[in-house]
């Protein structure tokens, strides 16, 4: 009888602890970006109407950093937790980003559907990008500093980081904090405005990881969805 007892226990106990989480159908970065790649301004840029990539094999391969700003043919861009549109100081383009907040990802169909009074932003030189370590040094060479006394890591205030242009709405989109480092998703939902200022996405970043990968995968290899407006 003690024993029937036991099986039965271990069978409630086992299916209470089995879970399955509904499978991701979103999408996941093709690559890393930002400094762990070795390079500052490492951004991955994305022509969202035909579904490419510039700097999809390395670095600065097909758009290096400063020539984006005269090339319409990108959208939106990824440097690590930091974003781009293809406005204000990053882009010639008529892009930009509006922040809809805690809502329903589906809510949103068309572009009827967005509120009236949505506030639009455009890139500005006022977010920070994590120096590369190899950039760190060659900085501190250029000007004359102490490399004991400037750490690439400081274990008070993290990695060091310079100012670099990008949008100061979408780039809310993942949050740091630490040290330790941290990478927490907002869970907003933002619009995301073509560089021709004719078409409009909905986007939402749902985790640092690869969410179609075991959990430990690496970081930085950004889960997102990412749909265009009717």
């Amino acid at each position: 009888m003690r024993k029937a007892i036991l099986i039965i226990l271990t069978a409630l106990l086992c299916g209470c602890a089995k879970y399955e989480a509904d499978e991701f159908t979103g999408y996941t970065l093709p690559r890393i970006t930002g400094y762990n790649t070795g390079v500052t301004n490492d951004w991955l840029y994305f022509c969202l109407e035909d579904g490419t990539f510039m700097n999809l094999e390395s670095p600065n391969s097909d758009l290096p950093e400063g020539f984006q700003y005269y090339n319409i043919k990108w959208d939106f861009a990824i440097c690590g937790c930091k974003m781009r549109t293809n406005s204000g100081t990053s882009g010639r383009g008529k892009g930009g980003a509006a922040d809809l907040g805690y809502v329903d990802y589906d809510k949103y169909q068309s572009v009827a559907d967005l509120p009236q009074d949505l506030k639009w932003a455009v890139d500005d030189s006022t977010i920070e990008v994590t120096f590369s370590k190899n950039d760190w040094n060659r900085y501190l060479m250029a000007n004359n500093m102490d490399f004991d006394a400037n750490p690439w890591f400081n274990p008070n205030s993290g990695p060091a980081m310079c100012k670099a242009s990008g949008n100061p709405i979408l780039s809310q989109a993942v949050v740091y904090a630490g040290p330790p480092p941290t990478y927490e998703p907002s869970y907003h939902t933002y619009i995301i405005r073509t560089a021709d200022g004719k078409n409009y996405y909905k986007f939402q970043v749902v985790s640092w990881f690869n969410d179609n990968t075991e959990i430990g995968g690496d970081g930085g290899m950004i889960s997102y969805y990412l749909d265009k407006l009717k």
